[in-house]
């Protein structure tokens, strides 16, 4: 509907003699204002043209009413234009929905092209905590998002297996080892404290204690059990991440990138680009808008004697891999602390020839968690974290959980609350929509089957609840464009629960099945239109859509 105003207020601002093209905004007006869509496009002729926004606003407005979907058009503020839509646009929308159902508000923006989203991606030396979680479903949304909209999408778990974290992994294998064997020594500087790393030795003694007796030197013990340490930590992390009913179509191993020379692959991409130089016995990324900024994190290459990699490069390689596989678009889905890595990485795809508009990276904060207002405090068995394993199985659901982080903005920390999370009453925002959806549903079971909403007078609906009900799942489709447009997918679920509001007042105000049998019909098809957007926008999200509570 906002694309549709938008070129009828384009053309009504050309009728009026202000030609030209202009970037405006058609949005929903502000609390208060009685009015459908609000556009701004009259400030903005008015900026261009020094002259008086309202002035410009009237004659906009004159040509406005003539088009057969606007019933009111008016001035409002310093020259906002104010539209109210004429009830027979919203009928007509409304009867679009129950005809397309589950494709209303689907997009073909996406057809042909192939999208690659890399998200959760944590580091696999321990088990998958709260904060790393977060990254769970707002990439899973966005995944389904981008096919809502008629992408391909390849979704991708990226294992950061190589460097001085996993080091360290094997040497607090090896201090719990020898613990066990009864041999004192001195706890690995920058070691990992939980417990869980003695799970893990434990795990890997019980099956493989006679090959570790036959190594001599205790780097290739240290080896060893980093490599093993690692393959359980890994099929833990996969358990994990089921827990949240979150399938992933890659698993890609930052060590399997240099084992098959495409970290090599794309340092010498970047020299030929002559981005690249020598300094300090390392070599280093030049940002060519910056070529005398020295970040050591833009080093690519060690001066160590083994000429190490740096994730720099390996995530260089990584991107580089996708956009040969022709994938059209690339996500991100990254924790607060990877911002420095942004410019870096945007500067280093650029100076390979891939544009930025290929790549989105969305970032994240970290979250708390709270049991009321009590802080939950880490454990002894995971030293420094609280794992998403510990959350579930504490009594929060994986739909609650993902409902509780889609719904806030990820750009800010927030804390988690536990016991408003396993509440099963209204407070509870996932429960309160969920309830919705089966309240309904049970009233559709009670009315029977075989119901003709394809022929039901929608004309009947004109109480104010119901044509705010109506309003506001006509929305949809706009819904889905902005969310796919910024990738704020905190839009949708709180979107959920303005369509069960609305619905619950709705139906506290009208009967439904006690009404009059052409009012009933036709509120009968308005609950089923309520229906299938709420399945639509909780199927997206990755929540289920409950037919019995």
């Amino acid at each position: 509907m906002k694309k549709e105003l938008k070129q009828l207020i384009t053309k009504a601002a050309n009728d009026a003699g202000f030609l030209g093209l202009v970037d405006f905004a058609v949005d929903l007006p502000p609390i208060g204002q009685k009015a459908d869509f609000a556009s701004n496009i009259s400030l903005i002729i008015a900026g261009e043209n020094k002259q008086n926004p309202r002035e410009v606003a009237d004659k906009i407005i004159t040509e406005l009413s003539r088009s057969e979907i606007i019933k009111t058009a008016q001035s409002a503020g310093p020259g906002f234009i104010n539209i109210v839509l004429h009830d027979h646009t919203y009928y007509d929308l409304l009867k679009k929905l129950l005809s397309e159902k589950e494709n209303y508000g689907r997009s073909k923006i996406g057809q042909n092209k192939i999208a690659s989203i890399d998200y959760l991606s944590a580091n696999p030396t321990g088990p998958l905590h709260i904060g790393n979680a977060r990254g769970g479903p707002i990439g899973e949304t966005i995944s389904n998002l981008l096919e809502y909209t008629g992408y391909k999408v390849i979704r991708e778990f990226y294992l950061n297996d190589v460097g001085v974290q996993v080091g360290r992994l094997g040497e607090t294998i090896y201090w719990w080892v020898e613990k066990k064997n009864g041999n004192e020594t001195q706890f690995p500087e920058n070691g990992y404290p939980g417990e869980y790393v003695k799970e893990v030795a434990e795990k890997i003694l019980s099956e493989h204690k006679e090959k570790i007796d036959t190594f001599k030197d205790k780097k290739e013990v240290i080896d060893f059990l980093k490599n093993e340490g690692l393959a359980v930590l890994i099929v833990q992390m996969k358990e994990d991440v089921g827990l949240l009913d979150l399938k992933f179509d890659k698993w890609v191993s930052e060590n399997d990138l240099q084992q098959k020379g495409l970290a090599q692959k794309a340092l010498e991409r970047l020299k030929q680009a002559g981005v690249t130089v020598n300094r300090e016995g390392a070599l280093w990324f030049v940002n060519p808008s910056d070529p005398n900024f020295e970040d050591e994190e833009s080093v690519l290459r060690k001066s160590d004697e083994d000429s190490t990699f740096t994730y720099f490069t390996d995530d260089i390689a990584y991107h580089m891999a996708r956009y040969d596989e022709k994938v059209d678009l690339i996500v991100d889905v990254w924790g607060a602390n990877h911002h420095g890595h942004i410019g870096r990485m945007y500067s280093a795809l650029k100076a390979l020839g891939i544009s930025e508009e290929k790549l989105k990276i969305y970032l994240y904060q970290y979250i708390r968690l709270k049991n009321g207002e009590e802080i939950v405090k880490m454990g002894k068995r995971f030293g420094n974290f609280v794992t998403l394993r510990q959350v579930i199985e504490g009594g929060v659901s994986a739909d609650a959980f993902k409902y509780f982080i889609l719904s806030q903005n990820p750009n800010t920390p927030f804390d988690f609350d536990i016991k408003l999370a396993t509440e099963k009453s209204e407070k509870n925002p996932v429960f309160y929509v969920q309830y919705a959806h089966a309240r309904i549903c049970s009233i559709l079971r009670k009315a029977g089957e075989n119901q003709d909403f394809d022929n039901a007078d929608l004309s009947i609906l004109k109480n104010e609840k119901e044509l705010a009900l109506i309003k506001a799942l006509t929305l949809w489709p706009d819904i889905v464009l902005d969310s796919l447009q910024n990738l704020q997918v905190q839009t949708l679920p709180h979107y959920a629960y303005k369509i069960a509001s609305l619905f619950h007042d709705f139906y506290t105000n009208c009967p439904v099945l006690d009404s009059e049998n052409e009012t009933k019909k036709a509120r009968l098809a308005l609950i089923f239109a309520t229906k299938i957007l709420l399945s639509n926008v909780l199927t997206i999200c990755g929540i289920s859509a409950p037919e019995k509570m």
